[in-house]
C-alpha cells in the first residue's frame, strides 16, 4: 500500500513493468507479484497508468463499486474516497469501464464521468495530454473557473487563499495557462494577473484576492 500526501506525487513500476504515477492525496494497493489470471490494483484518488501489454492477463483498476479493465494502454483514473464522482481519461489504446449495471468502452481523448449514487455515465471529448499534465509536474488549464483554479492551488501549495471580491466567484470568470510546479504561488498569481484584473495581498500566511 502506497499513500501519497498532500502536495506530493510518486512514481512506481509494478512487477509486470506497468508504470504508475500517483497524484497527491491518493492511495494505491498492489501485490508484490500478480497472479496468473489477472493484474489487479486498488485505487483511492488519482493515478496515471502506462500498462504493459499482456493479452493473457488483463489489467484491472478497482475503484470501489466500479473498475476499469485494459490489456495495454495509457490512461488516468480519479476516484477520491467519499466523493460521488469517478472520472477516467484515455490517452492511448482502449479501456472498458465496468459498473454493477453497465459496461462502456472508451476511445482516446475521451473522458468518462461516473456518478456512484445514480450509476449515471457521461462521456465527452477532451484534450487528454492537457488533462494529464500533472504527471509531468505541470498545471495546465483551459478556460477553468478562477475560483476552481484558486481552490486547487490552495490544496497543492497548502496555503489559504481567500477571494475578497465576490465577482471573482462567478464561474464565467475563467483563466487558461500552463504553470510549472516549480513556480511559487506568487509567481502563478502574477501570470494569472496578466490576463485577469486581479490583485492580491498576503497577511498571516493567507493570500487575499481582490
Amino acid at each position: 500500500e502506497l499513500i501519497v500526501p498532500t502536495a506530493g506525487e510518486c512514481y512506481i513500476t509494478l512487477e509486470d513493468h506497468t508504470k504508475v504515477w500517483i497524484n497527491a492525496e491518493s492511495k494505491i494497493k498492489y501485490p508484490v507479484q500478480f497472479t496468473a489470471g489477472e493484474r489487479k490494483v486498488y485505487l483511492e484518488g488519482e493515478a496515471y497508468f502506462e500498462v504493459a501489454k499482456n493479452p493473457e492477463r488483463p489489467f484491472i483498476v478497482d475503484v470501489g463499486n466500479a473498475s476499469i479493465r485494459v490489456l495495454g494502454t495509457t490512461f488516468s483514473v480519479k476516484a477520491d474516497k467519499g466523493k460521488d464522482q469517478i472520472t477516467a481519461v484515455l490517452l492511448e489504446g482502449s479501456i472498458r469501464f465496468e459498473s454493477p449495471t453497465q459496461q462502456v468502452l472508451l476511445a482516446p481523448d475521451q473522458q468518462l464521468t461516473f456518478i456512484r449514487s445514480t450509476n449515471k455515465i457521461d462521456i465527452q471529448s477532451v484534450n487528454a495530454k492537457e488533462n494529464l499534465a500533472w504527471k509531468d509536474g505541470l498545471l495546465k488549464y483551459k478556460s477553468i473557473a478562477l475560483c476552481t483554479l484558486l481552490n486547487e492551488l490552495e490544496k497543492r501549495y497548502e496555503i489559504p487563499i481567500h477571494i475578497e471580491n465576490k465577482r471573482l466567484l462567478d464561474p464565467n470568470v475563467t483563466v487558461s495557462g500552463t504553470f510549472s510546479e516549480d513556480q511559487s504561488l506568487k509567481e502563478i498569481l502574477q501570470v494569472i494577473s496578466r490576463s485577469l484584473p486581479i490583485k492580491w495581498s498576503q497577511r498571516d500566511g493567507t493570500y487575499y484576492i481582490q
